[in-house]
């Protein structure tokens, strides 16, 4: 279970970690669901950006509808509902090294499925690396969950987080908030 402030790299940066890892990288294949198909196809051109690289070939994505992933593809950014179709085809998910699941603070009916299975999977696959990641998580509650597995925390932002508010150009008085 990893827990830290929106901005600290967990989306972006952990899974890199793992491809840049000697140990881990060479032979890993890690899945990364993202709680939308937007954020699920924005966050693998943005690692796959950070990395010198286009989408398809080492970073790759796969959202209801559209895919950008290859025989290379080592880190796949993907929705929950997806993943559960990959599970239904293949139960012990042996094509993947590491599951982690983004957001699960927002628990909606397939991430709380996903997390279900996957707690059943693991006695049958000891080498599955599963990682559960919020900016705002009871984690002792998930670390349970999995039967005492460690908790994490990083401590603070690596990237600034900005609010700002935008007027929409009409004549109604309504403002947009955006979040970068």
């Amino acid at each position: 279970v990893l827990c830290g402030e929106t901005g600290c790299g967990k989306t972006t940066q952990v899974p890199q970690f793992l491809l840049d890892d000697p140990a881990t990288g060479p032979g890993c294949s890690i899945v990364c669901t993202q709680p939308r198909r937007i954020s699920a196809v924005s966050v693998a051109e943005r690692v796959a950006s950070e990395r010198c690289e286009s989408t398809g070939a080492l970073v790759g994505f796969a959202v209801r509808g559209q895919s950008a992933e290859g025989r290379d593809t080592q880190l796949s950014f993907v929705t929950p509902g997806l993943l559960l179709r990959r599970l239904s085809s293949d139960p012990t998910l042996r094509r993947y090294t590491h599951v982690l699941i983004d957001e699960v603070h927002e628990q909606d009916k397939y991430t709380e499925f996903l997390l279900i299975l996957l707690k059943r999977l693991l006695p049958a696959r000891p080498d599955l690396r599963v990682v559960l990641m919020s900016a705002t998580l009871r984690s002792e509650t998930f670390a349970d969950f999995f039967g005492g597995c460690p908790a994490l925390t990083i401590g603070t932002s690596m990237f600034p987080v900005a609010t700002f508010f935008l007027e929409v150009p009409s004549t109604s008085s309504r403002a947009f908030r955006a979040t970068t």
